[in-house]
C-alpha cells in the first residue's frame, strides 16, 4: 500500500512505520494514494510547514512567519496556535 510522509513528502510504495528519508512517524497510508488528483491543502500554515520540512531542527518548535516587531504574523504552525499566536496577530504580542 502507497504512503506519503507528511513532514518531507517522500512517496512510498510500502508503509513501514517511520519515513524511510527523514525518519518522522507521520505517514498516511492509502490504497488510492498515488491515483489522486484532488488534494486538500490548508495554506494558512503553509510557509510555516514549508520552514519545518526544509529545517527538522524545527519540528517540535512553534514557528511564526512574519516581519520584523513592527509586522504582523504572516503564519504559524499549530504548536504555535496552541501557545495562542493568530495571523495577522502583531508580531510584538506573538513573540
Amino acid at each position: 500500500m502507497p504512503s506519503l510522509c507528511r513532514d518531507c513528502l517522500t512517496l512510498t510504495d510500502a508503509a513501514p512505520p517511520r519515513c524511510p528519508k527523514c525518519r518522522s512517524p507521520r505517514l498516511v497510508a492509502h490504497g488510492e494514494l498515488a491515483q489522486l488528483s484532488i488534494a486538500h491543502m490548508d495554506c494558512d500554515a503553509f510557509y510555516a510547514s514549508v520552514e519545518k520540512r526544509d529545517n527538522p531542527a524545527l519540528r517540535d518548535h512553534p514557528v511564526i512567519v512574519g516581519g520584523g516587531t513592527r509586522g504582523v504574523v504572516s503564519t504559524c504552525c499549530y504548536i504555535a496556535r496552541i501557545k495562542g499566536v493568530r495571523s495577522a496577530m502583531p508580531m510584538f504580542q506573538a513573540l
